[in-house]
């Protein structure tokens, strides 16, 4: 019995090995389509991301792209820029002379779409990064890490607009020393600014013997409370001095937060 296939330019019997076909891995193009349009995506949101900074003549530049060239001179003359665009109104348009409705649209469209760019990628920003102070000085973090032998591993806190991002590390302890030879765990808290209740400030000083043999200045306690977390606080250590800017700069994130909530 003779069969013809369909991919095949010659006959083939039934009893003879199928011909090796060249397949297509249809989710390797998947993937790097995929990639391809992220890394566009990427790059568009960093370029497009500071546009309020855009003077007339760049703003007039991104519409003329986009088929509203004809408005590039009006856009210059009336001293548009990236700062001043996400304020025009309809009637604005008009007085400018912009008088196609389609092209108002487009032009709210645009700028609406920019704004949203510039409000994502403040919202990721970061406004203060900081780490734990976990030594009192440098003799006692000598001690504890065996002369630098075990990496001192202290959290992270990073405040953006929006949330504060606290990355806790739990080292393995022996009654209040903790072992840094054996490791730690690690746990990431995403605070959200606008259900946080209060942001206190607590001094605590050096030991002693660290003040009179090592001049070691204390630490600052920022206790961050929000009903809405497990046990109802967060707390940053940071170096001495720092707790009260960091605490104002919190301060105002919630406000702004709370007050973008309530609008």
């Amino acid at each position: 019995a003779v069969k013809y296939d369909d991919r095949a330019t010659s006959p083939r019997s039934l009893d003879s090995p199928p011909i090796p076909q060249k397949t297509i891995n249809k989710m390797e193009i998947s993937s790097s389509k995929y990639k391809a349009m992220t890394g566009t995506y990427d790059a568009t949101n960093k370029e497009l991301s500071d546009f309020h900074t855009w003077d007339e003549n760049k703003l007039a530049d991104f519409f003329r792209k986009r088929g509203l060239g004809a408005y590039s001179e009006m856009l210059k003359k009336h001293k548009i820029t990236g700062s001043l665009a996400p304020l025009l109104h309809d009637d604005d348009l008009k007085e400018m002379g912009v008088h196609i409705v389609g092209d108002r649209l487009m032009f709210k469209r645009y700028i609406r779409d920019l704004s949203k760019r510039e409000r994502f990628q403040r919202r990721n920003e970061p406004l203060w990064e900081g780490q734990e102070r976990l030594f009192f000085s440098e003799c006692d973090k000598s001690c504890m890490t065996c002369f630098g032998f075990f990496p001192a591993d202290p959290s992270t806190y990073k405040l953006t607009t929006n949330h504060l991002k606290v990355k806790r590390v739990n080292p393995v302890r022996c009654g209040p020393i903790p072992l840094c030879c054996f490791g730690a765990s690690y746990v990431s808290n995403n605070i959200d600014l606008s259900k946080v209740d209060d942001v206190d400030v607590f001094h605590t000083p050096a030991p002693c013997c660290h003040r009179t043999c090592c001049c070691s200045s204390g630490k600052d306690l920022v206790e961050v409370e929000s009903r809405f977390e497990k046990g109802g606080k967060i707390f940053l250590t940071v170096k001495e001095g720092q707790g009260e800017s960091v605490a104002n700069l919190i301060l105002n994130q919630v406000e702004e937060s709370q007050k973008m909530e309530r609008s």
